[in-house]
């Protein structure tokens, strides 16, 4: 089976192959344990195999897919640190998105003269991935909710909190409407947590506009932006955006993100660091996302879709 395990682990399988092995680990505790053994020996010994090229990323299924297979093995690799060091220290240059110097000003109440197309909830202990149809990844936090309209406009209406991870689309801004707001961008990460008519907006990457009460400011990556009470959006500041999205647990997601700012928030999320030994990789992206996840599945992971070997240490090094 260690053939099988190799293909589907490399993504080279096919659907059948897939679940043959599926069947196979269904089986028994033992093929289970093999498994898993095996999975864990590949990921940090195998990267070194890189491709000489990089292709596209995976189908969003294909990445929801792999993420719920991480999240089901239960081998313990590493403890998280108990105290993160969560200081903003950025490697290489940061690839962002352009958003228009206007933005579309769509309004909730427009957004609710058709009904959403899909909602989702989430309790006072819940959170909830959402994959949209555009590629664009929310996650939804506690005591929230996130209405969806399809179509050609790209648009939601949000009360509570999100993380958003959007997919670039230079002809089509990304609006978020909430009671005290909208914040439009065409492809970014940032989050949104709202209260009766207020918000704050915190943004990772990019760059996105925010509009309130006839006024639009345009925030950053590393900066954030206040709604209170009806007013207008306050001055863009900067903030420490890791102790703003303290997420309990402990969330990483990545839409095309460049490999070195991955690395990054990686370190700052573990307090271990990265050395990048070729610069020609710094810049090859990332689309994945992580949940509370051990330190070295995030490794193996984020190095296995960039095609490059990382060679674990006091010192992480990424090499080609």
């Amino acid at each position: 089976m260690e053939d099988l395990i190799a293909r589907v682990l490399s993504g080279e399988a096919t659907p059948a192959e897939e679940s043959q092995l599926e069947r196979w680990r269904s089986e028994s505790a033992e093929n289970e344990r093999t498994y898993q053994e095996f999975a864990h020996t590949w990921r940090l010994t195998a990267l070194h195999d890189s491709p000489e090229s990089i292709t596209a990323p995976p189908p969003l299924a294909h990445i929801i897919a792999a993420g719920d297979r991480r999240r089901s093995q239960t081998i313990p690799l590493r403890p998280r640190p108990a105290h993160r060091n969560r200081k903003r220290r950025w490697a290489g240059a940061v690839a962002a998105a352009a958003v228009a110097a206007t933005a579309v000003s769509i309004g909730v109440h427009k957004f609710r003269e058709t009904p959403p197309d899909g909602t989702h909830y989430c309790g006072p202990a819940e959170t909830k991935t959402v994959p949209l149809e555009d590629g664009s990844v929310v996650r939804l936090g506690p005591s929230s909710r996130l209405e969806v309209w399809a179509g050609e406009q790209r648009r939601v209406a949000l009360a509570g909190a999100a993380f958003f991870a959007i997919a670039s689309d230079s002809t089509r801004p990304f609006v978020v409407s909430t009671e005290a707001g909208e914040a439009a961008a065409l492809g970014t990460r940032f989050e949104i947590r709202t209260e009766a008519d207020s918000l704050r907006l915190v943004v990772v990457e990019g760059r996105v506009a925010l509009s309130a009460a006839g006024q639009q400011v345009e925030v950053r990556e590393g900066a954030m932006s206040r709604i209170a009470e009806g007013s207008a959006p306050s001055v863009p500041q900067e903030a420490d955006v890791w102790e703003m999205l303290d997420w309990h647990d402990g969330l990483l997601i990545f839409h095309s993100t460049p490999l070195a700012q991955v690395l990054a928030e990686v370190e700052s999320q573990f307090g271990v660091p990265f050395v990048i030994r070729d610069s020609s990789i710094a810049h090859r992206s990332v689309t994945a996302w992580f949940e509370d996840e051990p330190f070295e599945e995030v490794v193996s992971a984020v190095c296995q879709v960039v095609g490059a070997s990382c060679v674990l240490g006091d010192t992480v090094e990424v090499r080609p």
